[in-house]
């Protein structure tokens, strides 16, 4: 697995001879490998582009050639890429930089050979036939970029914008946009690729940067735009008021018609083909949902639930607000705690809220306004014109902010590099500086502006919170268990949790009492034991209301009930 460390002998010939010798090349490289070979294929390529050797065609053929027998071991990177993303983040991100590096070895090729080409002549019979083939493999690699960009909620810079446009823009000139390619080693049936037409997915993909899809949900998406995106055609000249433009001589990417857009630089795109497909696919989807029994059917409702948050991205119109509470822009500095375990380490220090000292002064938390008649106390509504001032008083360091909320979310911006390990799905608990308590929130969207900055969506799903002490239940004749409060129950292992009184989530409220549980601690029916400051609780874990790898949220039963004394 590790060969590539070392250096090896493999790398000593030219392997980009040609064909023939490419071949036997790779085939001399760990069949195993993938990282293996794309280390030495990476190598390959840099000593290929810093040579003086001559290009010429045989070589150029040995590019290709390559590029076409790697095309399984960049396809095998990315699917391993997209199952580890939740559960190793660094092996995911291994992963990531493998693709990465590798694909950023093939453009920096193509636009050697590209330079190349037009070093010698454009027109040059010996050359002109490449060109189209050329441009379209450079093009299909700026479309990998961005994907792999998008996996990560990140953007391009300008000058990334500016190097593709420009190189789309000189495809156009030398008349090859629209010609049809595939590479040499493909099946004569293999679907073949314009430059417009790779172009146009480079685009495409960045407006799936929404922030609210995983890698593994992006990964199929951006299949199905791909293969639906190929009827799709840029027009110097709209041929509707609806839909984008992009500025060849911009610095950003696709736009929505405002209806100021004009320029002889200016290319517009009438996405309505698409949408149709999409609404097409997603009625396909929810009618085999109701009919289909197979292996499919747990799939289809998911698949479909994906489309319909790519279809407003790429709509040619969108007139519907989604959000479904007004939101209020604001200035507000927040403490920030991610993920169930700190959650719950932080949550039960004395000073972490009053919920939490009530819990730690043995107050009956499991209970609390869900079975009793005591009145809820009333939150102070904060003044949002006085929030900056509140911020600046009350944290010293804010880092964090919350930008603007609403009744069921928050917009949370950091600062700083602190939020970059975000993700979406993450468990987050946020303490504003104008509001007494904590809230509990779900990150639904993530926007990494930069290398320094990351804004967060987060949906509230409990504004009162509090961490409990859960054991896993013994039975009596186990010695090793211990008894409690003179009762014949004997506790396990212990793990933390969070227990949500009821009503949770303000957008759809929960009457049910529910717990955030670490994943692998959940299993539907088993019986844990939660302490409070005075009662020992026998619960019965229930059906899932949300679940990550991280924490499963599910509703409980409370079984018994006993005073610990």
């Amino acid at each position: 697995m590790f060969g590539f460390l070392t250096s090896s002998t493999r790398d000593a010939a030219d392997p980009l001879v040609s064909p023939k010798v490419a071949a036997a090349w790779l085939r001399q490289l760990p069949a195993l490998d993938v990282i293996g070979r794309q280390q030495h294929t990476i190598r390959a390529l840099e000593s290929m582009r810093q040579s003086r050797k001559a290009f010429d065609p045989a070589r150029l053929a040995a590019l290709q050639f390559l590029d076409s027998a790697l095309a399984a071991d960049r396809r095998q990177l990315t699917k391993q890429y997209v199952e580890n993303v939740e559960g190793g983040a660094k092996l995911a991100n291994r992963l990531w930089q493998a693709v990465y590096d590798l694909s950023q070895a093939f453009m920096l090729a193509y636009q050697a050979a590209i330079d190349e080409v037009h070093a010698q002549g454009a027109n040059n019979p010996r050359w002109k036939p490449a060109l189209p083939l050329l441009y379209a493999r450079l093009l299909h690699y700026y479309g990998t970029e961005a994907k792999l960009r998008v996996a990560r909620y990140e953007r391009w810079i300008p000058a990334k914008w500016m190097d593709l446009h420009r190189t789309y823009l000189r495809a156009t000139e030398l008349g090859v946009d629209r010609i049809p390619t595939a590479l040499p080693t493909a099946s004569p049936n293999a679907t073949q690729w314009t430059v417009e037409q790779e172009y146009l997915f480079a685009l495409l993909i960045h407006q799936l940067n929404t922030g609210n899809l995983a890698p593994a949900e992006l990964d199929w998406a951006s299949a199905q735009l791909r293969a639906w995106s190929r009827r799709l055609t840029l027009e110097a000249v709209p041929s509707s008021t609806e839909g984008f433009f992009v500025d060849l001589a911009g610095k950003s990417g696709l736009a929505r018609r405002s209806g100021d857009d004009a320029g002889s630089m200016m290319r517009y795109l009438d996405t309505t083909p698409l949408a149709d497909q999409l609404d097409r696919a997603i009625a396909s989807l929810r009618q085999v949902e109701v009919t289909d029994q197979g292996p499919a059917a747990s799939i289809n409702p998911l698949r479909a639930a994906i489309l319909e948050k790519v279809r407003p991205a790429v709509a040619p119109n969108v007139n519907t607000d989604f959000r479904r509470d007004p939101r209020v822009a604001c200035t507000v500095s927040a403490r920030v705690r991610v993920g169930l375990a700190r959650i719950c380490r932080d949550l039960a220090t004395p000073d972490a809220t009053d919920t939490a000292q009530d819990a730690t002064q043995g107050a009956e938390q499991i209970e609390v306004y869900a079975v009793s008649d005591a009145p809820r106390p009333r939150k102070r509504v904060p003044d949002e014109h006085d929030s900056l001032v509140a911020s600046l008083s009350s944290f010293s360091d804010p880092m964090w902010q919350v930008k603007d909320r609403s009744v069921a979310g928050l917009r949370i911006a950091a600062s700083g590099g602190i939020g970059q390990s975000l993700a979406l799905g993450a468990l987050v608990a946020v303490r504003q500086s104008d509001v007494s308590d904590w809230v509990l929130g779900v990150v639904r969207r993530l926007n990494k502006v930069s290398t320094e900055e990351v804004e967060a969506g987060v949906s509230i799903i409990a504004d009162r919170v509090a961490p409990v002490a859960l054991y896993a239940r013994r039975d009596h004749h186990d010695e090793q268990g211990f008894v409690v409060g003179g009762e014949g129950s004997s506790l396990g292992a212990r793990f933390d949790g969070l227990y949500l009184p009821p009503p949770s989530r303000p957008d759809k409220p929960l009457s049910v009492k529910t717990l955030i549980v670490p994943t692998q601690e959940y299993a539907e029916g088993r019986t844990v034991m939660l302490t409070t400051g005075r009662s020992l609780y026998t619960v019965a874990l229930r059906h899932l209301v949300d679940q990550r790898a991280e924490w499963s949220w599910t509703a409980i039963q409370i079984l018994d009930k006993r005073a610990r004394i």
